[in-house]
């Protein structure tokens, strides 16, 4: 009776040695990949110590990104500080941008970092690594799971190369996490109340439609809440306002953008038609899709674009054979995103990279996370081949740009130069001040930067950056132009500053 009883203790059913040898593996793995993650994010932290106070803006929207949160943190101004001609939004004066970025990154310069000078690098950075933190904290999900979706966070290309820089896709990806979390719980929580998930949704997916109008596609998420008819016209609904809500931010606290913007020739009132709004929508989706799709220059875009395209085929045929309602949502979305991009955008410059950025930890919740969870390792054995040409890409340009506005000589009196303007500018109210485009466009040196946001007298000035004339508001006058000494001005201005480096007229 006694050896009985030892043999059954000794006993392991298959079921349960087959659990305990899962586990094991399970173990091993986790210990694996996470030595993994652990390794690319001492990848960016490297490569962020190398640039911390060397960076300097690079492009266009960094300029903006800049100086829109320094006239906050410095001066407490809220209205742009710069625009494209003169453009400014209806409500506000705010730029084309918009207020939230200048907000958030003003306010945290003075808030926590207690500096006139935003550190937008160091709020990329933190805001990365809290996406990822927000992702450990999902227990909905196992430790295993959770470590493969911040793999593939981590180690996509647009978050690497975005957050070591003053661009701003890194907040997208923050607002994809929490949204995606409130999305999953709202779709599977059986126990009680979920409408608490829901206006955390809706909370989320509104303030992030004022950081980028596009956002509004979310309300295509709810979609699959729909039980019948008419609830599924009650979502719809709620999906409109949405949209609605989006126009309204791009419209009226965005600043215009008469620069070319499919969207905007199409919503042009002056010249609009049904016919004409069809023909530029069907028109500009068979050029962009021609380019998203036909092999270019830069390997890994073209590697991205297709393991994009294949991913949001995988994701929509398990919407269709598992019928679960989160994977359909996130199904929808990724549908929303990607044919308002080819509709509405372009596939170059990056555009189609940072629109449907949000779009990498979508899939991977729904597909890592929900369907199947296999898919991680193709994905992520190709985004780690292209991430270190990525590192090398970045860690390129940011040498370029730090190499270029290195203090010399020349540099620093240029900026001594335009330092003087705020005390040759005397006025009691607000002025407006053109300047060249130059001084901001792509891979121009920062000296735009330094510009004086208000004048010896404490008074706003604001920066009018020529770039073809095309002023659709016409409510920002220049009082000052300031240019480069070779270029002369039509007879209605008087010269009251010149050096080497700069003329300063005012008109009369």
């Amino acid at each position: 009776m006694k050896r009985t009883i030892e043999r059954s203790e000794k006993y392991i059913s298959p079921i349960s040695f087959m659990l305990i040898h899962k586990q094991k593996i399970e173990k091993i793995e986790n210990r694996i990949l996470s030595v993994l993650l652990y390794g690319v994010l001492l990848v960016y932290l490297y490569q962020f110590m190398l640039v911390a106070g060397k960076y300097k803006t690079f492009t266009t929207d960094e300029k903006f990104y800049y100086i829109e949160a320094k006239a906050i943190s410095a001066n407490n101004i809220y209205q742009t500080p710069a625009s494209l001609d003169g453009n400014t939004s209806f409500i506000g004066g705010f730029g084309f941008h918009g207020l939230s970025y200048a907000l958030k990154d003003g306010w945290l310069a003075k808030l926590f970092f207690c500096s006139d000078d935003p550190p937008l690098l160091w709020n990329n950075v933190l805001t990365c690594l809290l996406t990822l933190a927000i992702v450990f904290l999902f227990k909905s999900f196992s430790l295993n799971t959770r470590i493969k979706i911040a793999l593939l966070i981590a180690t996509h290309y647009v978050l690497f190369y975005y957050t070591l820089s003053y661009m701003q896709e890194t907040i997208h990806y923050l607002f994809a996490v929490i949204a995606l979390w409130n999305l999953y719980l709202l779709y599977t929580n059986q126990n009680g109340d979920n409408r608490k998930y829901l206006y955390s949704y809706l909370l989320l997916v509104i303030i992030a439609i004022t950081f980028r109008y596009g956002w509004f596609i979310w309300g295509l998420g709810l979609l699959p809440l729909a039980k019948n008819y008419i609830s599924f016209f009650k979502w719809c609904g709620l999906a409109i306002a949405l949209a609605l809500f989006g126009i309204f931010v791009n419209r009226y606290i965005a600043s215009p953008y008469p620069y070319g913007h499919v969207a905007d020739k199409i919503t042009d009132m002056e010249n609009f038609s049904l016919l004409r709004a069809v023909e530029i929508a069907v028109d500009n989706f068979c050029n962009t899709i021609h380019m998203f799709i036909v092999p270019g220059k830069k390997i890994d875009t073209t590697v991205m674009r297709y393991l994009f395209l294949v991913l949001l085929f995988i994701n929509t045929w398990y919407a269709i054979i598992k019928r679960n309602r989160f994977i359909i949502a996130c199904a929808l979305v990724a549908w929303g995103y990607f044919l308002a991009t080819m509709t509405f955008y372009v596939a170059f410059w990056g555009y189609d990279e940072r629109s449907m950025a949000v779009l990498n930890p979508l899939l991977a919740f729904s597909l890592v996370g929900t369907s199947n969870k296999w898919i991680f390792y193709p994905v992520v054995l190709v985004q780690l081949l292209l991430f270190p040409g990525i590192v090398k890409e970045t860690e390129e340009r940011n040498l370029v740009s730090i190499n270029a506005n290195a203090p010399n000589p020349v540099y620093l009196a240029v900026q001594n130069a335009h330092s003087k303007i705020s005390n040759l500018i005397t006025d009691d109210t607000a002025v407006v001040v053109q300047i060249n485009i130059n001084l901001v466009k792509h891979g121009s040196l920062d000296y735009f930067n330094e510009f004086p946001l208000v004048n010896i007298k404490g008074h706003p000035i604001h920066y009018r950056v020529y770039r073809n004339g095309n002023d659709l508001r016409k409510i920002h006058f220049p009082t000052y132009f300031l240019n480069p000494p070779p270029e002369r001005l039509p007879p209605n201005c008087r010269l009251i500053y010149s050096d080497s480096w700069m003329n300063l007229y005012r008109t009369f």
